[in-house]
């Protein structure tokens, strides 16, 4: 086989791996209120979306890391687990399960079906067990899925595209604030709402997980020393990723150009007097450009789409804690985490969507340092001095702004007045909630001197 059928087929298989619910519904709903500012807010969207899980297979090839675990290691044993079981549980029961399932249900059946309850149960039934199924017992069909998968998913969204080029539902649209956080500010602050919006996709977490599993495949397909595995994983990477990104700036569009399509009431768009998502969104352009038989054929796209990410969160998250408590079994891990996500897909993709927030606001600059601390390792020499003074310094503003949106969110405490005004008026970008990156660069250079130092005594 040739070396670029290669890296075509590993670049779809990655291209497959990461591309899941949030892959449409994020830039979807961004390209609908950033409207005139879609270049800025779609700019944002990709140095996050698409540029981290670059980075993040980079680095994993890099490292030669068997597991996020391993690669988070030089900090502590102790940080590496709970910060492994903290992504797991992220990318895996807590919210991208469930918003497989609940985009799936969104995109597919409530246009058709409605919102019912015993309808609503009857999909759980059918997309979590067949996820299950799945995940418990491979074979040849969930391969055949993913290799006939990408291709599909990709001839249906270009059509889709080029429908809304010759016959655009309106032009680009106002750009509106939906909320008073920068992540929904899309008219006062188009880029940085972008940015943050990026961190929804999960992708930059998720390419710490997935990566592994390219690197296996790469090795399967020939590979044989570090050097032959890190280029096969790194251009199949920029396959993957290059795919990624034409899809967001697309799919912003369509977004941007739909907004005749809904109807607009105290500062929302609006589905059946609901708040609009992406899925919903989706699923009424797909019935405007291609009518009931595109909107059916997006919907089963996308049910295999997210069938397909659900099977592969629900294995390998099973897998990391069936190696962190050997007495539990990997079917039994499985069960729990079908389970799981089964009961939160219940809340619906907006909640599901509201409550990962603040978790992605902690987890995002801890995984952004880690992937440069490995990224320039070679620089410090691997010094644990260097992860630790970075991750620590990071954890302090990643804190705050996940405990910042948690009060926003819930109105159930409220931080210290001068807590907040450092942390939004004294740091630079902490308004922004990118204050991490100063502590980041902080801890790095505080760190680097104490290993030179060490050195210096050791001589």
């Amino acid at each position: 086989m040739s070396r670029k059928k290669i890296y075509l087929i590993i670049g779809f298989m990655l291209f497959a791996l990461f591309f899941g619910a949030a892959n449409l519904i994020y830039p979807a709903y961004l390209g609908l209120y950033a409207g005139k500012h879609l270049a800025l807010a779609i700019l944002g969207f990709c140095l996050t979306g698409v540029s981290l899980p670059l980075l993040g297979v980079i680095a994993v090839s890099k490292s030669g890391a068997s597991d996020v675990e391993n690669m988070a290691r030089p900090i502590s044993k102790t940080y590496a687990l709970a910060y492994s079981a903290l992504l797991y549980l992220s990318i895996g029961p807590f919210f991208a399960i469930p918003r497989t399932g609940a985009t799936s249900y969104s995109v597919g059946i409530t246009p058709i079906l409605g919102e019912q309850f015993w309808i609503k149960a009857l999909y759980a039934v059918l997309f979590f067990g067949l996820s299950y199924l799945l995940a418990i017992k491979p074979s040849k069909l969930a391969d055949h899925i993913g290799k006939v998968l990408t291709p599909t998913l990709l001839v249906v969204i270009t059509i889709l595209v080029i429908a809304s080029f010759m016959h655009p539902a309106g032009g680009l649209g106002q750009a509106y604030n939906v909320e008073t956080t920068i992540a929904d500010s899309f008219k006062d602050f188009p880029f940085m709402a972008g940015l943050i919006q990026g961190y929804g996709t999960m992708d930059a977490l998720a390419s710490l997980v997935f990566s592994i599993l390219v690197i296996e495949a790469s090795k399967q397909f020939g590979a044989k020393t570090s050097k032959e595995v890190s280029h096969l994983t790194i251009v199949s990477g920029l396959i993957a990723i290059f795919l990624l990104a034409l899809v967001y700036i697309f799919v912003g569009r369509i977004g941007a150009t739909s907004q005749s399509l809904f109807p607009f009431a105290n500062g929302h768009f609006l589905t059946n007097g609901s708040p609009i998502n992406g899925g919903d969104l989706l699923s009424h352009a797909s019935k405007f450009y291609l009518g009931s038989i595109g909107q059916i054929c997006l919907a089963i796209v996308i049910f295999l789409a997210c069938l397909t990410t659900a099977t592969g969160l629900i294995s390998s998250s099973a897998e990391f804690f069936h190696k962190l408590l050997p007495k539990v079994s990997h079917i039994s891990w499985a069960t729990i985490f079908t389970l799981v996500s089964a009961f939160f897909y219940f809340g619906g993709l907006n909640v599901i969507i509201k409550w990962s927030a603040p978790v992605l606001y902690l987890l995002y600059p801890l995984t952004i340092a880690l992937i440069f601390l490995v990224l320039s390792n070679q620089v410090f020499q691997n010094d644990p001095l260097v992860y630790r003074w970075t991750i620590g310094l990071t954890a302090i503003p990643a804190t705050y702004d996940a405990l910042a949106t948690l009060s926003t969110m819930t109105g159930l405490f409220a931080l210290p007045k001068g807590i907040v005004t450092f942390f939004t008026s004294i740091v630079p970008l902490g308004k922004f909630a990118l204050g991490w990156l100063i502590f980041a660069a902080l801890g790095f250079v505080i760190g680097y001197i104490r290993h030179k130092q060490s050195l210096k005594l050791q001589s």
